[in-house]
């Protein structure tokens, strides 16, 4: 198998949710089939599928023990291999590849050269990113008639699962907006027909939002129509590899972000 060939596999076995929580797991050492299904709550034989596509693509050691039994460990090489790569994915092959922003960050590093200027440019892209997210989001529901608050909103109870029910206070976590806003946006989709409050049986003086067939409708249609903007189909033209490999990166990159939210926030107080 070539270099190459080694390195997409290494990324495509990561599209799958439990191969990755199953390569977590693994680090802390090597485990068998029945602990992994019992940390994962999935059948044994879920789990042997899932092993056998990352030894297969490189990612695991298999060892036997005197009693037959498999426990499987990951391959240092192979994350090393695969951290290499997602570095190379930050990095232009040629100054062909370049652009203004790379210049940008080597004049800035001039300024700074004790600094790490991708530190610099990780920040800058992801500022040029979020424009295109925002209008996108903007674009995908005014398509619809409904401001991006609204359609996230939707999204928020569309991925709660059924009965796509929350209250007001769950939906402040994904939607980082206050009850009042919420309030607002719950009386404009119930005004158009797309969710409806009811009270929450776990609580006399709660309320329940709940989606509505015709919500589906307007996602469905905004997928349907390829009202979802730039950052979709920009998304869409990066090999599903190298999408699941800045993935990662990108919840990484959240994590410490947030992190770091939470010690100055806890500073403050």
């Amino acid at each position: 198998m070539g270099a190459r060939k080694t390195a997409d596999s290494l990324f495509a076995a990561l599209a799958d949710a439990p191969r990755r929580q199953l390569l977590t797991l693994l680090s802390a050492g090597a485990q068998s089939t029945a602990a992994l299904a019992r940390e994962l709550n999935l059948s044994r034989a879920g789990v042997t599928g899932h092993v056998n596509a990352l030894v297969e693509a490189g990612w695991l050691d298999v060892a036997v023990d005197d009693n037959g039994e498999a426990f499987y460990s990951k391959r240092h090489q192979a994350e090393a291999q695969f951290l290499a790569e997602c570095v190379a994915l930050q990095k232009p092959t040629g100054s062909e590849n370049s652009d203004a922003l790379d210049e940008q960050a080597a004049a800035w590093a001039r300024e700074w050269p004790a600094e790490d200027a991708n530190v610099y440019l990780i920040g800058q892209r992801l500022l040029r990113l979020s424009a295109h997210i925002d209008r996108a989001l903007k674009e995908a529901a005014a398509s619809q008639g409904l401001l991006a608050a609204e359609l996230l909103l939707l999204d928020a109870l569309l991925v709660s699962g059924p009965p796509y029910t929350q209250s007001p206070t769950q939906l402040q976590k994904p939607l980082a907006m206050t009850l009042g806003g919420i309030t607002k946006c719950v009386s404009r989709l119930e005004q158009v027909g797309l969710v409806e409050r009811m009270s929450d049986p776990a609580d006399g003086r709660g309320i329940l939002v709940r989606m509505k067939s015709q919500a589906r409708k307007v996602l469905r249609n905004i997928l349907h129509e390829g009202a979802y903007g730039t950052d979709w189909v920009a998304s869409s033209h990066m090999a599903p590899e190298r999408r699941a490999a800045l993935s990662i990166l990108l919840r990484e990159l959240q994590l410490f972000a947030d992190a770091e939210a939470a010690r100055r926030s806890a500073e403050r107080r």
